[in-house]
């Protein structure tokens, strides 16, 4: 029989069906009334992947898991469950909460666990599926931004040393209330979102050069000054890779965005958008898509952005691999030159 046609059930206490896909490693909750759609779903899809969650560490211990196999744990507020010990903790079990979005009390994970950095990263080049990514707050921090920078789609949760949610065991106090738990959740959670990590938090074990030669850590310590000239200048300075580009522009779409509708951010809006087209365009011509940058130069574009397209252009004409790059870069570049005179 083909995995692809094998199913796992697993009949819930609180009297939900899960019912795992092992060929996809997807799975679907059926409930009293049918399947469920869990909140936040897209396109109200009743299908949901298996969660893949990796920890990279020596301390952690991970061996209550079946590792790199189909297990199951415990779901509290919507939140899956996920117990690990580490070294500074002894033995206490400690949890981490993901959300799950389903009303379900037992649900499917994946876990993985990699000592070393290279491990994970072999692991990720074999073709092996992770959505989040648990780590030691005594991580060293460039490595962290080097991982982000990396893998972008994963979901970095960094662990913190001094703080443990115990998992309620027999003989224990009893859980604690919705109301409880949710503050705990809120609060004092054990995990910290890396998107959320301020670029001065990363400074606390080192120094600005430590981190000189990473164009991507730079670019969040200029931002948060507002040195937009010095963020621009990094395209120069650095040969980006186009997931730095990317990545440089997460920052950006958080500061335009301004979801706590700060004042001081309000009055650089412009000039954020207008950075934030720069990297655009400067993505479109590090990945050499054609037909995309010529149809954005058919456009047009402002004196300053073709400022910063035509010196950008110069520098990687200077280092084109062959011929034929070179001549297209060069024709790009007049193109650029066109427009800035155009618009001078």
């Amino acid at each position: 029989m083909e995995l692809d046609s094998l199913y796992e059930e697993r009949k819930t206490p609180a009297g939900f069906l899960v019912k795992v896909r092992l060929g996809k490693m997807t799975y679907v909750v059926f409930t009293s009334k049918g399947p469920e759609v869990p909140k936040g779903a897209r396109n109200q899809s009743i299908v949901v992947p298996v969660p893949r969650i990796a920890f990279l560490g020596e301390d952690f211990d991970l061996s209550h898991f079946r590792l790199g196999e189909l297990s199951f744990v415990n779901v509290k507020q919507g939140k899956l469950v996920i117990p690990y010990q580490h070294s500074s903790s002894g033995n206490e079990v400690r949890t981490i909460f993901l959300n799950s979005g389903s009303e379900c009390d037992i649900l499917p994970v994946i876990i993985y666990h990699y000592e070393r950095v290279d491990s994970l990263t072999k692991a990720r080049e074999e073709g092996v599926e992770m959505h989040h990514l648990v780590l030691d707050e005594e991580f060293p921090r460039q490595e962290l931004v080097a991982l982000k920078i990396r893998f972008p789609s994963l979901n970095m949760l960094i662990i913190k040393r001094k703080v443990a949610q115990k998992i309620g065991a027999v003989g224990e106090k009893p859980s604690p209330g919705k109301e409880e738990l949710e503050k705990s959740l809120r609060e004092e959670s054990s995990i910290v979102d890396f998107n959320k990590v301020r670029a001065t938090d990363l400074l606390e074990k080192g120094n600005l050069n430590m981190h000189s030669k990473n164009p991507v850590f730079l670019a969040r310590i200029h931002l948060r000054k507002m040195e937009l000239e010095k963020v621009k200048q990094l395209l120069l300075e650095f040969t980006l890779k186009s997931e730095e580009v990317a990545f440089i522009r997460t920052f950006l779409d958080v500061m335009i965005r301004n979801d706590d509708n700060k004042e001081e951010l309000k009055g650089w809006a412009p000039k954020l958008k207008n950075l934030d087209e720069g990297f655009r365009l400067a993505g479109l011509i590090l990945e050499t898509k054609e037909k995309e940058f010529e149809a954005e130069l058919d456009k047009g574009f402002s004196k300053d952005i073709a400022s910063m397209v035509y010196a950008l252009l110069e520098k990687e004409q200077d280092r084109a691999e062959n011929k034929e790059q070179e001549i297209v870069l060069w024709e790009w570049k007049l193109r650029a030159k066109r427009l800035f005179r155009k618009t001078a």
